[in-house]
């Protein structure tokens, strides 16, 4: 089998010293040569029209034992409801056997279901739902008349008690109104009661098919997680229900194991092949709610894949993650100019400081009325007494600079400004290969009305950004979205359950096949910006750089380069502006 699926490259490239980072790399040239490879196999493939409607391919370099060099292929998951499509590794456990157990177990659960909607929808059951909901409207509209009624009788009496009228008739009224809807709601109770009595018997059964359903699904999901066996670099065993023991979810997601890197890791510890680069690429059409690019390559997710390839490459394989590209090095645009590139991990860089600049709001300087011009004072912090003169600061951030301290424990603009001043409070932020501006509060109470400000959407904010391809024109994006919980931080358009995210965009400039935009978002959802480019129902064109989204590149071309607000001190309109270094 190992001939059929291990295919040779004959190539003077030069082979990769040691694998890659599965998580954040750029695609090795010979990955690049297998990946057309595997195009033009599934080009003559019957397999063609299924990957074209949307499929995750992957690639792994490999020496087998006598130093040729080749590649393995994988797709992710099943192609046409099948895990062992010739010319491709197999799958870590294919449990789609026809007379398999997983196949019986579903079967068996499918009938629970099938089992369930019939006797949903059968007449004595809808019958007497119909009857159950007749009955708790009609004893709602008789209760809401009846009150009406006792309070039009309420307000008879107490005009004529406010006439001097007091007598015990009154009295005896209202306490028989009162007693009379006990009677009325009582009567409802009791054929309400009698009609639950005859349907209790289909809930009880009803509930007991979601039971067994449950525990059967459970059962299966266990069984399946028990029988995916990996195999690491070391050639020990364990179990996806072992290895994600010890993550914070204790438990694998559905579809783990099924992505193209573990099983291409797999098959080459299971028969002596030596990994040298892996990649894994998309191809056909989007997904709805992922961004997906026909011929882009894409980080192993982390959701699913990120605890099962940390085991498998533990050992010999395992190698230090290559440096991500908003930390990899590279030189400031020579285009506009100003803008620092933070490359901590190459030139030895722990004090981030020296990179903000940082703009001291303060009218009185000089008599100044136009706060963009303060963008040119430029000044190492800390300054003495800043927090006793100002409540809060704006700053431009460098790509790169986290806002909020990460899990790491990286430098990042609060816990910068807060070595620095004592007290700073965040109030907004921009994601990590974002650069742009930002205004941090110096107290508790200038944060409190800045964030009412950003809650109120009484806050402007305008980005510049260069796009991949020809965008025209003008408008507005309007896409919900929510995070993707299997793979953190990218996020998704979910039109059920996500939240409104709004952006408008103008085109500035057309850059030899890119563009250059402005946009403007009304809302603030992580990523909203970089989705709303990417996503197929958004402009389609992700943003040059982007690693989540798009291809990664020198940096993220994404600044914020405006913004405005009100004066926390004194009301005054804000307007800040620092323009694009790029």
């Amino acid at each position: 089998m190992q001939d059929a699926v291990f295919h040779c490259l004959q190539t003077d490239v030069e082979l990769p010293r040691q694998l890659n980072n599965p998580f954040c790399y750029e695609p090795h040239p010979l990955c690049r040569i297998a990946a057309r490879e595997v195009c033009d196999h599934l080009a003559a493939s019957p397999l063609k029209d299924e990957v074209m409607a949307g499929k995750m391919l992957g690639v792994l370099i490999c020496q087998d034992g006598s130093g040729q060099p080749g590649f393995l292929a994988a797709y992710s998951g099943q192609i046409g409801g099948r895990a062992d499509w010739p010319w491709f590794v197999p799958a870590v456990f294919d449990y789609l056997q026809p007379d398999g157990y997983f196949k019986q177990e579903e079967a068996a659960i499918s009938a629970i279901n099938h089992a369930m909607a019939e006797l949903k929808q059968a007449e004595a059951f809808t019958t007497l739902k119909s009857e159950m909901s007749r009955l708790q409207q009609q004893a709602a509209r008789e209760e809401a008349d009846y009150r009406r009624l006792m309070a039009e009788a309420k307000q008879r009496r107490d005009e004529r008690r406010a006439a001097g009228e007091d007598t015990d008739e009154l009295v005896r009224e209202s306490q028989y109104q009162k007693a009379e809807l006990r009677r009325l709601k009582q009567r409802w109770k009791a054929r309400r009661t009698e009609c639950e009595e005859r349907l209790r018997p289909y809930e009880q059964q009803i509930a007991a098919m979601k039971e067994e359903r449950r525990s059967r699904s459970d059962a299966l999901q266990r069984w399946l997680f028990d029988h995916f066996v990996m195999v690491n670099d070391g050639g020990e065993r364990r179990t996806l229900t072992d290895i994600f023991a010890t993550t914070r979810q204790h438990v694998p997601p559905s579809g783990a194991g099924e992505c193209c890197a573990p099983k291409l890791l797999q098959y080459a510890f299971l028969h002596g092949l030596r990994p040298l680069a892996i990649a894994e690429f998309w191809q056909g059409r989007s997904p709805k709610q992922e961004v997906r690019h026909h011929g882009s390559y894409y980080p192993a997710c982390r959701g699913k894949c990120k605890p099962i390839l940390e085991w498998m490459l533990k050992g010999k394989a395992k190698q230090k993650a290559s440096p991500s590209p908003s930390k990899a090095k590279a030189s400031p645009s020579p285009s506009k100019g100003g803008d620092v590139y933070i490359d901590k991990a190459i030139e030895g860089r722990t004090d981030y400081s020296e990179l903000l600049s940082i703009v001291y709001i303060d009218k009185a300087i000089e008599g100044r009325t136009d706060y963009s011009e303060l963008l040119s004072i430029q000044t190492s912090p800390p300054l003495e007494g800043l927090g006793e003169a100002f409540p809060f600061i704006v700053l431009t951030k460098p790509s790169g600079l986290l806002s909020v301290p990460g899990l790491t424990g990286e430098e990042s603009v609060e816990s910068l400004l807060r070595r620095q001043y004592g007290e700073a409070y965040i109030v907004h932020r921009l994601d990590q290969d974002t650069s742009g501006l930002m205004v941090v509060a110096l107290t508790s109470e200038a944060h409190r009305q800045l964030q009412q400000q950003f809650l109120a959407r009484t806050i402007y904010k305008r980005y510049e950004a260069v796009v991949e391809g020809e965008v025209s024109g003008s408008g507005t994006i309007s896409l919900p979205l929510r995070p993707d919980v299997d793979d953190r931080p990218r996020q998704l358009v979910d039109h059920e359950h996500g939240k409104e995210a709004v952006t408008d965009y103008e085109v500035l400039a057309h850059e030899g096949g890119n563009t250059r935009l402005a946009l403007t978002p009304h809302t603030g959802r992580t990523h909203q910006l970089r989705v709303h480019c990417a996503h197929a129902e958004g402009l389609g064109c992700p943003i040059v750089g982007d690693r989540l989204y798009g291809r990664p590149a020198r940096r993220l071309l994404l600044h914020a380069t405006e913004l405005a607000f009100d004066n926390p001190l004194t009301g005054e309109r804000l307007t800040f502006v620092s323009p694009a270094p790029f």
